[in-house]
């Protein structure tokens, strides 16, 4: 009768909520295959009676009962390989760790394994709190909606992180089988009992092995994300060359063209207009000195040297492009929260934007301002240029991918980029376009 009860009761239950918490840990539902989810505990819990009635000690017990949790899963609902073994792993750590919660618990008041369960009542309160934890646990699995995808995505830099996380939880449970086995060596049997020196040997030269594994894996995950940051980092540094190559390629085209001019005035013997061509070109060359020499000293305050690389090229195109380019930097922290390739990503393609409209403009009427401050609770930045007005019932279509006001229809990426990273660090965006103005401000909470 006893046999009947702990197999309905607690056999069975402990199947189905280990089998709970290892789908969980993929978003998966047990309710989602009832009759896969029946078997399985079905096939579980006479397994683990099997075992038991064979006095098979701990260590080899678990290893066994993982197995058969990993095979009949894989045959029962068809996921591939790793994540199998995952699932399996989930579902058997939390296993160990909840029988050594249970342990500690009892422990602590002093009462130890071969008194836990000499009376009904101990046996059916510590029956009850072994698979409340786990009820308790595939609760919160579920109410959270937990999906181990989430923390790693599909990319070729995870695939070794996916590995090593792998490892790593076989590493954890191996010594999890150490620690265990000294509270639960006295229950063990001889009957193929692995609790002796050569055995306990073997468990830790596989820790060792999988350590090595890990520490592999490590390295190697190590450097394809310091190759990805540099990678990520060099992008804006060559896009600042070219812009800076396109800008002296304009200058010295314009440069030529007035040599051209002077010349032409000197041939046919006009002096005067010569003169007054000069006069000319030095009054604006003064000028555009003046602003030049305004803007980087506003570029001195930069701290990082990316930022302060991107925001130069982006002043010589303007100075080319015969853009008024004003720069007001203003704040101490600048944006340090966010990383120094999302900052790019935001003021590079907003800048790009600025310049591009302001081409439809006349060079007397072309003007960007950029204003980079600190107000309180927050901090902002502000790009406003001349150009195009763009309609009201546009401005909330800029930031979707593929809008463009290119008449050829390429583009369309900039804005939707500025967007998903200002999203991502939960900033605001505001916009607002009239009378041949545009602005954009973007702003993030102080942190």
């Amino acid at each position: 009768m006893d046999f009947l009860l702990r197999f309905v009761l607690v056999d069975i239950p402990e199947a189905f909520l280990l089998l709970t918490i290892g789908l969980a840990m993929f978003n998966h539902s047990v309710f989602e295959k009832k009759k896969q989810a029946l078997i399985f505990s079905l096939l579980y819990s006479i397994a683990g009676e099997v075992l038991s009635f064979l006095e098979v000690s701990y260590q080899p017990k678990i290893l066994l009962m993982f197995l058969l949790f990993t095979l009949t899963v894989f045959l029962l609902y068809r996921f591939h390989l790793l994540k199998t073994v995952f699932l399996g792993i989930a579902a058997i750590c939390t296993l160990i760790i909840n029988e050594s919660i249970v342990i500690m618990i009892y422990n602590i008041q002093h009462i130890y394994w071969e008194e836990i369960l000499s009376t009904t009542m101990q046996t059916v309160t510590i029956r009850s709190i072994y698979l409340g934890i786990f009820l308790f646990i595939a609760a919160i699995l579920r109410f959270t909606k937990f999906d181990v995808h989430r923390l790693l995505p599909e990319n070729r830099y995870n695939r070794y992180l996916f590995l090593l996380v792998l490892v790593g939880s076989v590493e954890f449970l191996l010594i999890l089988f150490l620690n265990t086995s000294y509270f639960l060596k006295d229950n063990n049997s001889q009957f193929l009992t692995f609790y002796l020196p050569k055995f306990q040997l073997l468990f830790q030269l596989l820790i060792l092995a999988f350590f090595i594994v890990i520490v592999i894996l490590f390295r190697i995950y190590l450097n394809l994300t310091i190759n990805r940051v540099e990678e990520e980092t060099e992008t804006p540094y060559l896009n600042s060359i070219h812009d800076l190559v396109t800008a002296i390629r304009s200058i010295k085209h314009d440069a030529l063209n007035h040599y051209t001019a002077i010349n032409g005035f000197l041939k046919t013997g006009y002096v005067d207009l010569a003169k007054e061509y000069v006069g000319q070109l030095l009054q604006e060359t003064v000028t555009v000195e003046k602003t030049v020499d305004s803007s980087s000293q506003e570029l001195e305050t930069v701290k990082n040297p990316a930022v302060s690389a991107l925001l130069q090229s982006k002043m010589e195109v303007c100075l080319a492009e015969r853009i008024h380019l004003s720069m007001n930097i203003r704040t101490v922290s600048q944006l340090s929260q966010l990383k120094t390739y999302d900052l790019i990503k935001v003021l590079g393609n907003l800048f790009d934007n600025a310049i591009r409209a302001t081409s439809y403009e006349l060079e007397e009427n072309r003007f960007i301002r950029f204003e980079w401050g600190q107000s309180e609770g927050e901090h902002y930045l502000v790009i406003e240029n001349s150009g195009p007005t763009i309609p009201q019932e546009k401005l909330s279509s800029i930031f979707q991918s593929g809008y463009t006001t290119k008449k050829d229809g390429d583009g369309g990426l900039g804005l939707a980029i500025v967007r998903t990273v200002t999203d991502r660090y939960g900033g605001k965006i505001q916009v607002r376009s009239e009378d041949g103005i545009t602005s954009f401000r973007i702003s993030f909470l102080s942190r």
